[in-house]
């Protein structure tokens, strides 16, 4: 029997991980990995300090070409996928190249919502993604220039963080009626937005851009309420959606993103997924979720590689989770932080003159959410408690901010 032939669609934290494993478990197998973009693996999740200026480019990379070569891995970069045969055990690419496996891993990771509105496809409209996208709105972003964010979750305020730190005035325009409404409630939110306002953001809620206008570029946004704005460049910021058209027709089970087990299988023999398009377990909502969130991607590629390699470990689930830092206010939360219904307990903390804010979400004695807005103190450790029982004590020091890993156990 010949050498195992490994092929990874996916050149990011869930495929490099995978490959990672393969080889520490597999050092004979062939491993192919396919990236859409013309890099090695590097940190997008630094690309927003990249747009920056707070970040070099030469601090992205994470590994380098000669990193593929020792490992014994065919790297294909600039290359997509756009269809898969399970019957035939073979991956088609965009140039008609047709790629056999005998294990495959789904790792296609996520793309940014686009929007749908009179100007959208002008010159200085862009979502931020990869290091090209950086690159390109850089060239529109001129200190002193006027930006508009569409959008206010976590992709929307780490653009206009960047735009901001490269000195442009940022007017961020969002539908709902808080920032970040997917990690924060109410009360966390209006300290985020009251931090940013004196930052000098400008900060529209309950409002939509309708149209951008311009001639050869945008020069102006359109609200919903009537208003026109000058604008040198926008940002859409709306998350992201699954890669998973490639799959249709492959017999590859696709609800928001891939179905998977709790050992990364699709339930295809021979084909895993992992990552942004992976539907995963969520231990704090105890079914599978999409969290496209780095740290789960790399955790989930991980333990994937190793079961296509012969193994058999299970995933113990991921949550999600949120962290950034807004002009100097840290924002921590994880899990579910809105209850959708009853049969949840809520606790909370609020010092808004010092811009404190702490919420403990409980089912039972479950700890299923939490939320950190401030000096982070303990919030990165109590977070990582999401899905298990809880005491007391651990409760009341992280509501103080005295919590620390150290007590878990005692």
């Amino acid at each position: 029997m010949g050498a195992m032939r490994y092929l990874i669609i996916g050149n990011s934290a869930a495929g490099v991980a995978a490959a990672r494993a393969i080889r520490q478990a597999d050092p004979a197998g062939e491993i192919t990995m396919v990236g859409d973009e013309p890099y090695p693996f590097y940190a997008r999740v630094l690309t927003s300090y990249y747009l920056g200026g707070l970040v070099p480019r030469d601090r992205l990379w994470l590994v380098d070409r000669e990193w593929y070569r020792r490992q014994r891995i065919q790297l294909l970069t600039g290359r997509r996928a756009t269809g898969l045969n399970t019957g035939a055990c073979r991956v088609t690419l965009d140039d008609g190249t047709e790629l056999a496996y005998d294990r495959l891993l789904i790792a296609t990771g996520a793309s940014p919502q686009r929007v749908d509105f009179p100007g959208a496809g002008l010159a200085g409209v862009f979502t931020l993604r990869t290091i090209d996208d950086a690159a390109a709105i850089g060239k529109f972003a001129r200190p002193g220039g006027r930006a508009v964010v569409i959008g206010g979750g976590l992709v929307g305020l780490k653009a206009a963080e960047g735009l901001h730190a490269r000195g442009l005035k940022v007017r961020l325009v969002v539908s709902s009626g808080r920032l970040l409404s997917q990690a924060m409630d109410d009360s966390g939110a209006e300290l985020v937005r009251r931090a940013m306002a004196a930052a000098g953001f400008t900060i529209h809620l309950r409002e939509d851009v309708v149209a951008l206008e311009g001639r050869e570029r945008v020069m102006a946004a359109v609200l919903r309420s009537g208003a026109t704005v000058p604008v040198d460049v926008a940002i859409v910021g709306k998350g992201v959606r699954p890669n998973v058209g490639f799959l249709s027709g492959s017999g590859v089970v696709v609800n928001r993103g891939v179905v998977v087990d709790d050992y990364l299988s699709t339930g295809i023999p021979g084909v895993y997924a992992a990552g942004d398009v992976a539907e995963a377990y969520d231990r704090a909502w105890q079914k599978p979720r999409l969290n496209a969130i780095w740290g789960n991607a790399v955790e989930q590629g991980r333990l994937a590689g190793l079961n296509m390699a012969g193994h058999h470990t299970p995933y113990r689930g991921g949550i999600g989770q949120n962290s950034l830092v807004v002009h100097g206010l840290g924002v921590i939360s994880g899990g579910i932080v809105n209850p959708p219904g009853e049969g949840y307990e809520v606790i909370t903390r609020l010092n808004e003159k010092r811009s404190l804010y702490r919420k403990i979400v409980l089912q039972g004695r479950r700890l299923v959410g939490m939320v950190s807005v401030g000096p982070p103190n303990g919030a990165g450790s109590f977070q990582a408690l999401i899905g298990r029982e809880v005491k007391e004590k651990y409760i009341a020091s992280f509501l103080d901010g005295s919590f620390t890993w150290a007590m878990v156990g005692r």
